[in-house]
This record gives C-alpha cells, sequence and structure tokens, in this order.
C-alpha cells in the first residue's frame, strides 16, 4: 500500500471556448500502464474528441486506438451528417485494421515502450509466424473504449467494455455508458451460445485452441465487449457480432442543458471502488471547496483509488454554457436513451504531435485506397507498404 502511493501520476488538461478537461493517470501494481487515451478538443472548429481505452495483456491496442480512432471518426462519410453511425463504424474499423496485418504496429512500437528490446524481440517473432502461417492477428491483446464526442449542445457517447462515463446533471450522476459484464443476461446468451463458458459468473472463457496462428492456452477476459483479444472472436460459423466477445458499441447521447455540469470518463480502476454518484459527489465536493483547477481535481481522484492493484485513469470534462451552439447533423432514430446510474457494480499519450497525426492520416488514407480496388497484390507487399510510406 505504502509503495503504491508513491507511483507517479500523469496529469495534463486544457481548455477552449466550449470546454474545460483534464485527465490523469497512475499505474497500479503491474509492470507496466496498460491504459491510453486521446484528448483532442477541437477536432473540428465546433467538436471535442475524448477517448479512453483501458488495454488488456498489454497497452498495444489502447495504444492504436489513442493514435487512429479519431482520425478514423473525423474522415468517416458520416462523420458530419450521422455521427452515431460513423461512431459504430470505426469500432468495427479498429478491430479490422488489427487482422488485415501487421501494420498497425508501425504506428505503436515508436512510442508505445522504452524496452526497446522487448518490441525488437516481438516484432522479430511476428515477422517469422507472418512467413511461416500469414499474419496472426493479437490473441490475447485488446482493449476497453469509451469515446465521448461534444458537438453544440449534445455530447454522443460509445463504449465497448468497462469504462464508463457518466455526466452530472444538478448533481445527479447519469451514466452515459454500458458495463459490458459476462453476467448482464443478453451477454451471458451471447457468450453461451457462441459455445464460451463462464467462470466464477465474471470471466469470458475459452477453450485452449492449437494449430498454426493459436496459442495452446484457455483464454480468460473480465469484459464481453473489446477491441481486438482475437481468441474470443475465432468461430468461424458465427458473425463478428455474435462470436464471443464482440466490438459493437453501445451509444449513448444527451442534451448539454445548463443543469449539466460535467462528464466524467475512467476505467474500471476507478469504477471498482467507487460508484458513478460517489465519484460524482467527490468532484462537486472538490468544485464547492473553491477548487478549480481541473487538473487537481484529477489527481486528487485516481489517488484516492491508488493503493488498488489496477491502474487508474481518470477524464474530467467541464462545459462552458455561455459557447456558442453549432449546427448538429442527423442522427440515429434507434440510439439509446440516457439512463440513471443503477448502483454499486503510464505511458500514455495525450494529444497526439504533428508526426504522428501526419503517420495516422497517411495510414488511414492507405487503406481507404485499398477499400477502393487498390489492394497491394501477396502477404509480403502488404504487411510492407506502410514501412515504404513512412518517413525514416
Amino acid at each position: 500500500m505504502g509503495a503504491s502511493n508513491s507511483r507517479h501520476v500523469s496529469t495534463t488538461g486544457g481548455e477552449n471556448v466550449r470546454i474545460k478537461f483534464a485527465v490523469s493517470s497512475v499505474q497500479g501494481q503491474n509492470d507496466k500502464m496498460d491504459d491510453a487515451y486521446a484528448l483532442v478538443p477541437d477536432l473540428d472548429h465546433a467538436t471535442s474528441f475524448f477517448g479512453l481505452y483501458d488495454g488488456h495483456s498489454g497497452p498495444d491496442v489502447a495504444l492504436l486506438c489513442a493514435r487512429l480512432f479519431h482520425i478514423e471518426l473525423r474522415v468517416h462519410p458520416n462523420y458530419e451528417t450521422n455521427l452515431n453511425n460513423a461512431m459504430r463504424s470505426v469500432f468495427s474499423r479498429m478491430d479490422e485494421l488489427l487482422q488485415q496485418s501487421n501494420e498497425w504496429m508501425e504506428l505503436v512500437i515508436p512510442a508505445a515502450s522504452r524496452n526497446w528490446i522487448r518490441r525488437l524481440i516481438k516484432a522479430i517473432v511476428i515477422d517469422t509466424l507472418h512467413c511461416k502461417w500469414g499474419y496472426i492477428p493479437p490473441q490475447n491483446l485488446g482493449c476497453s473504449a469509451t469515446v465521448a464526442v461534444a458537438r453544440g449542445s449534445r455530447v454522443t457517447v460509445g463504449n465497448v467494455g468497462s469504462c464508463r462515463c457518466v455526466a452530472s446533471r444538478n448533481g445527479q450522476a447519469i451514466q452515459l455508458s454500458t458495463d459490458h459484464i459476462p453476467r448482464n443476461r443478453g451477454e451471458r446468451r451471447r457468450i453461451q451460445r457462441a459455445g464460451g463458458t463462464l467462470e466464477l459468473d465474471k470471466y469470458v472463457a475459452v477453450e485452449a485452441l492449437r494449430g498454426p496462428g493459436y496459442r495452446a492456452y484457455r483464454g480468460i477476459l473480465a469484459t464481453s465487449r473489446a477491441i481486438g483479444s482475437f481468441v474470443f472472436k475465432q468461430n468461424k460459423n458465427l458473425p463478428p457480432e455474435e462470436q464471443l466477445v464482440i466490438c459493437n458499441p453501445d451509444i449513448h447521447s444527451m442534451e448539454i442543458t445548463d443543469d449539466v455540469e460535467f462528464l466524467v470518463i475512467a476505467n474500471c480502476g476507478v469504477w471498482l471502488y467507487m460508484t458513478s454518484q460517489g465519484v460524482v459527489d467527490f468532484v462537486h465536493e472538490q468544485l464547492g471547496s473553491g477548487e478549480t483547477d481541473l487538473r487537481v481535481i484529477c489527481q486528487r481522484l485516481v489517488r484516492r483509488v491508488q493503493p488498488a492493484r489496477p491502474d487508474a485513469t481518470a477524464m474530467l470534462i467541464q462545459f462552458k454554457h455561455a459557447a456558442p451552439d453549432a449546427a448538429e447533423g442527423s442522427e440515429d432514430s434507434d440510439d439509446q436513451e440516457i439512463k440513471s446510474d443503477a448502483g454499486d457494480e503510464g505511458q500514455q499519450p495525450s494529444a497526439p504531435d504533428r508526426e504522428t497525426v501526419s503517420r495516422a492520416l497517411e495510414f488511414v488514407r492507405s487503406k481507404q485506397r485499398e477499400h477502393k480496388g487498390e489492394n497491394l497484390s501477396g502477404a509480403t507487399a502488404q504487411s510492407s507498404s506502410l514501412r515504404r510510406r513512412m518517413p525514416s
């Protein structure tokens, strides 16, 4: 407990004419930080984007999402006219990129870890497996993901997994995400139909798979939806939305009225030890005591749960209600309504630098060209295409 309290808390924040925001993150008792996030206050002139990604079995997939998700969203054809549809598509798109080839690692390796020896060994092993069996998508690497887009007088939230988004409206916690846990009735039914089992009523389990491209182990996961984690998505007789673990997001939205004070987005390292209402009350206590620096409030929040084993990351977004409204696009008619809180239940990038954005945009555009019929022929050409496009 004492050693944990000395761990470094990474904090950043900022503001624009519409919002103030901050994020704090502290590594748990594991040997590395698996959380990643993206803060993009001006995705366009009227839109702000916030994404929190909680990695499973490592930070790689979380880091990829932190670099690419908002860029894929921004260039999606429905971004301006149907944000909900665009958001759903991008969740699936992340899985597609992970499945196509190991090119995605080019965006992760430069900043994903200081342990370059481990990365070099991993790259050699992957290249060897690619030559022998073809590309193998990440079997156990994956992440939970929650993204929030504030546009004009509306906020739209999409999520898979265990990162939660909560709004405060007149001091009451309003949950804007769904906790995708295996014991939920609908999730349990899908898992069982797909041939999976539940362990201790809270873990998705799949029997060991053997053969080229498979690791001989039993997959265990505490969430029933995730990006990546393909050991749970290998039933060739089922479509993606019926696999043991899926990446279909739940999407919620709400009007940002004058009585909506702020949003909190946090990973399970916070929610395992505090309720949604408890976090909202904590933030209100801090604001009521005269603290106006959101970075300080986020630091105090993650330090409150810091002795726990998991990594803890928390974002706080405060709305400036005097900001002018922007024109809003049409939304899907089948999105879920907001719901009230039902009870208890590192090395991350902040805003990407210019070089990272440039590399990521070129990566996205190249994939769009391939989808239009400009695919490279042959596995070797496919696996090396990004290296040729990227500057050294």
